[in-house]
């Protein structure tokens, strides 16, 4: 169902859904969307790389993947280990650090690079260490509402671990969806996008195999990284630039973890997404295309600032 959503709204796009092997035993999926051949005329522009956070998966960038492809940009979702449909194994290295490592398996596999890599939550602290461990393949960063974190496991996560035994006792799939629903919105600053049809999608992946999305939580919860993000932060050289919803400020970065990022990157902006709360590329998608499209002319660490169209208030 979620596949063919995504192709609905792609429709004016080349679409695809690959699984990519990293190690003999795990596959990520990555979702992709490439310029049609009738928009020749179109600039071909950078590839653009999108990490979700925990939830959404692919679906969460619907609305962001044909934006992108219409303006030239080859554009792929790739869905971390235990995201989505990619691989939930119970004993896997559930680190950002391994995460990163192990998207940059997928861009070598794609030969996809040097890319714009966009990524929200914790996909944001997945991207910020991918631009220091495999800078050849990032030209630049976009984080929307995410900052230096050093672990998956969140609140949300924390709150999901205590109702694990009552899930698997009463049954998962109802509990699961009003939860989604209600996190959604709370975080929104208009929460009309969230429909039922929105919190069922976000929610299939988990219900699909609960089982194994109560263990890839509990390997999030003990997963440590070798070395804090915020020691590294110093080795970017490539443009970062951070949305941050106006709007409705439960559950996103904050005010601490954006002087890290100003005091410690070498080349870095944020600006404020009025119209928006916590999920940006839900709430104003057109914003998230503002901000690509000027990283998309930049060369390395060239200074440019990405302008973001705001929405009055």
């Amino acid at each position: 169902m979620i596949t063919m959503l995504l192709l609905a709204v792609v429709a004016d796009s080349v679409f695809a859904q690959r699984h990519i092997p990293v190690t003999p035993q795990d596959t990520l999926t990555v979702t992709c969307a490439l310029p049609a051949p009738e928009s020749a005329d179109v600039r071909a522009g950078r590839p653009v790389i999108l990490l979700p956070g925990i939830i959404g998966a692919s679906f969460g960038y619907r609305r962001v993947l044909p934006l992108l492809a219409a303006r030239g940009h080859p554009t792929y979702v790739i869905e971390p280990l235990g995201v989505g449909t990619s691989s939930h194994p119970a004993g896997g290295d559930y680190s950002l650090d391994a995460q990163a490592d192990r998207v940059g398996v997928v861009l070598d596999s794609l030969k996809v690079g040097p890319a714009i890599v966009v990524g929200s939550n914790c996909g944001a602290a997945v991207a910020l260490r991918l631009a220091y461990r495999r800078p050849e393949r990032v030209v630049a960063v976009l984080l929307l509402d995410g900052g230096p974190v050093d672990r998956s496991y969140t609140e949300g996560v924390s709150a999901a671990m205590k109702l694990a035994p009552l899930l698997r006792f009463f049954g998962a799939s109802g509990i699961v969806k009003n939860k989604v629903r209600h996190a959604l919105a709370e975080a929104s600053a208009d929460p009309s996008w969230v429909t039922r049809e929105v919190a069922d999608a976000y929610s299939r992946p988990i219900i699909a195999d609960l089982g194994a999305s109560i263990r890839v939580m509990q390997a999030m919860q003990r997963a440590r990284v070798a070395e804090p993000l915020r020691d590294n932060l110093s080795r970017i050289a490539q443009p970062v630039r951070l949305l941050i919803g106006a709007s409705n400020r439960h559950g996103g970065i904050g005010s601490d973890e954006v002087a890290v990022l100003a005091s410690r990157l070498a080349d870095f902006r944020a600006d404020s997404v009025f119209g928006s709360g916590v999920y940006v590329h839900e709430e104003r998608p057109d914003a998230v295309v503002a901000a690509v499209l000027p990283l998309g002319d930049s060369v390395y660490a060239s200074g440019k600032a990405a302008r973001v169209a705001q929405a009055p208030r």
